[in-house]
């Protein structure tokens, strides 16, 4: 289980132009000129969110009819070049795949944490679970929440006082679409059944 804690915000939108780490249109439109629209349209809360840093997801499984929280590849937004228009990520990217910008924010990354900690505990039934590990981002802690053990305490909220393990990384791997990939600013969560 990963959980990210960011929310996406604005419109879907599909790369038409781009290669390598250089997305050049997004929608038929210059790259840098569509994030600009997109963020003008957000409401001021997420542009102050945006602010402390743009991030970008990115469908890894193209094909569905919609695409939920858990379809995206999130990565930083690097830069932009004012005078060509394009925009760098931190991922390999290609025509035709969808994109949605996302805003870190510790309101979401609290709730995706209980959800997909209260999934699980669904999942076990009436089973305790005989323990997990947790690896979380060294930028979540107290730095996001403005509280120790944030995430530790999530875990013992939902699943009970088990025996639990893990430590903070700058880094974090966890599936998206059937595959693997190291993230940041997630959690992820190994729980073992009894």
């Amino acid at each position: 289980m990963r959980v990210a804690g960011r929310d996406a915000v604005g419109p879907e939108l599909t790369i038409t132009a781009g290669e390598g780490r250089i997305i050049q249109e997004l929608a038929g439109r210059p790259a840098l000129v569509a994030l600009r629209a997109v963020i003008e349209e957000l409401a001021e809360a997420d542009r102050e969110i945006l602010a402390e840093g743009m991030l970008l997801g990115i469908v890894v499984e193209h094909g569905q009819p919609d695409y939920v929280h858990g379809d995206f590849l999130v990565r930083s937004v690097l830069g932009g070049d004012p005078e060509n228009g394009t925009i760098a990520v931190g991922a390999p990217i290609a025509p035709g795949q969808v994109v949605r910008v996302h805003a870190r924010d510790a309101t979401s990354a609290d709730r995706d944490l209980h959800e997909a900690l209260g999934l699980r505990r669904q999942a076990l039934g009436s089973d305790a679970p005989a323990g997990a590990l947790m690896f979380t981002c060294n930028g979540r802690g107290r730095g996001m929440f403005g509280i120790a053990d944030h995430d530790a305490a999530a875990l013992e909220d939902e699943l009970g006082a088990i025996p639990m393990a893990g430590f903070f990384a700058a880094g974090e791997i966890g599936p998206i679409g059937g595959e693997s990939f190291l993230h940041g600013f997630t959690a992820t969560v190994a729980v073992f059944p009894s």
